[in-house]
């Protein structure tokens, strides 16, 4: 009886054992990527309740097996008559010692059993969905720190270079060769750069907030990942077969494919003899029986051995024992088509199962190939960002000089300022969106490496 799917028990095992150090620099110890990895494996609550789930399901799973394991029974009784206020009491004192034991079974599969493996495959790919769910999302909030932690230090850079200026215009003012206006726009750039990096360390706060919460860690404890993120080298051919061999609705449906085939097979099943057997043997004292029966569609062979410990009980001789014995077999001739029917819906319902795990594959196909080119398009779209911050900055830094030299025209240095703060704007929304981009491609794949 195989009760655990073993594609899916190998790939959990890949996952949960044996996780691939990431392209990260050098990190502190407890803080790099593959070590959230594994504490969000270990300590994420999700993750453990869907543990326990499997465990629940496994200890059904003994309860279903102990049909087939021996039962041994010790029954005692008392039994006292008497009749009327002075009539004699007879007593009667009595034990026996049962044994009963399922020897095996045949026909098709228990009842029992196939709900188990329906409980079973359930679980666990519950598991290893929520298993993808939880990872993709720490890869996703860890990147996403780094990346704040880079946009800060950017941020911070801007602003330092504002303060220099503003402390010119300060200057130029007091000597009477700049405006007020010019030292106010001058301080406002300061401000909007101090208003962005509160922005980005509150996001930042929330971020690592969530990520603690993922491994399990208490919330409010220390934390700094540190790294880089390292590029994506799964070509898109690649990071198809990935996700097909890691889907989990792929992986679920083909288990439900295995499931069907084995019921159609057993369908010839029907058209075997109903047979019920019952014999025994018993002398006053020993007893011993064998048993044929049919619960639901499945037959069943138990015997059962009895020792009366009754010291009052004496053995009779062989000629006083019985012995019985009933045999019953209903052969199924013609039943109105009732068999011909069943096995052709359980043919239509298995041709079913495999059209809808055909569209599964082209699903996460199209899915996958839709994701990696929204990821490529997102980081194409954060290097062109990137140069535009760079030149946007560098026209603010011309007409910033051509305004201490009273060369600058108003109208363009604020044009170029807001252009400059839009391009920065949009470059770490960018960034962002790759980041968000990659880890849903993750996702459909699978993929932690």
């Amino acid at each position: 009886m195989n009760l655990r799917p073993s594609n899916l028990t190998t790939g959990l095992l890949a996952i949960c054992l044996a996780i691939p150090v990431l392209g990260l620099a050098p990190t502190e110890a407890g803080t790099s990527l593959p070590s959230m990895i594994e504490a969000a494996l270990q300590g994420n609550r999700d993750l453990q309740e869907a543990r326990e789930r499997i465990d629940e399901v496994h200890a059904d799973q003994v309860v279903v097996l102990s049909r087939l394991m021996p039962h041994v029974s010790l029954t005692a009784g008392y039994d006292a008559l008497q009749t009327g206020a002075r009539g004699r009491l007879n007593e009667e004192v009595s034990s026996q010692l049962l044994y009963q034991q399922r020897l095996f079974e045949y026909g098709p599969h228990a009842a029992q059993e196939v709900r188990l493996r329906s409980d079973l495959r359930n679980a666990m790919f519950e598991y290893e969905e929520q298993v993808y769910t939880v990872l993709s999302r720490v890869w996703e909030v860890y990147h996403l720190i780094l990346l704040e932690d880079q946009q800060i230090a950017l941020r911070q850079a801007s602003r330092d270079s504002f303060e220099v200026f503003l402390q010119k215009q300060t200057a130029r003012f007091d000597e009477r060769l700049a405006s007020e206006e010019d030292m106010l726009q001058a301080e406002l750039n300061v401000l909007n750069e101090e208003l962005q990096i509160n922005s980005l360390q509150r996001r930042q706060f929330n971020d690592k907030m969530e990520l603690l919460r993922l491994i399990g860690r208490p919330i409010g404890a220390g934390i700094q990942p540190a790294g880089e993120l390292a590029p994506f080298s799964v070509d898109q051919d690649e990071a198809v077969r990935i996700a097909l061999a890691r889907d989990v609705q792929i992986g679920l449906n083909s288990q439900l494919l295995t499931e069907q085939q084995r019921v159609v097979r057993e369908q010839r099943w029907e058209y075997a003899p109903d047979i019920s057997l019952n014999t025994g043997v018993d002398d006053g004292r020993r007893s011993a029986s064998v048993t044929i029966d049919r619960q639901n569609s499945t037959w069943g062979v138990d015997m059962a051995a009895g020792l009366s410990l009754d010291e009052a009980s004496t053995d009779l001789p062989d000629e006083g024992a019985t012995w019985r014995a009933q045999l019953q077999a209903r052969i199924p001739l013609f039943e109105g088509g009732i068999r011909i029917g069943q096995e052709a819906l359980e043919r239509a319902r298995l041709r079913q199962i495999e059209i809808r795990l055909r569209d599964l594959h082209a699903g996460v196909e199209l899915r996958v190939r839709q994701a990696y080119q929204s990821m490529l398009e997102a980081e194409e779209e954060a290097r062109l960002q990137e140069r535009f911050v760079q030149i946007a900055r560098r026209r603010l830094e011309i007409n910033q000089f051509l305004q201490e030299k009273g060369q600058a025209d108003e109208a363009k240095l604020e044009t170029v300022r807001s252009a400059f703060f839009s391009a920065q704007d949009r470059l770490f929304n960018n960034q962002s969106t790759y980041i968000s981009r990659q880890a849903q491609l993750r996702r459909l794949m699978g993929y932690v490496e």
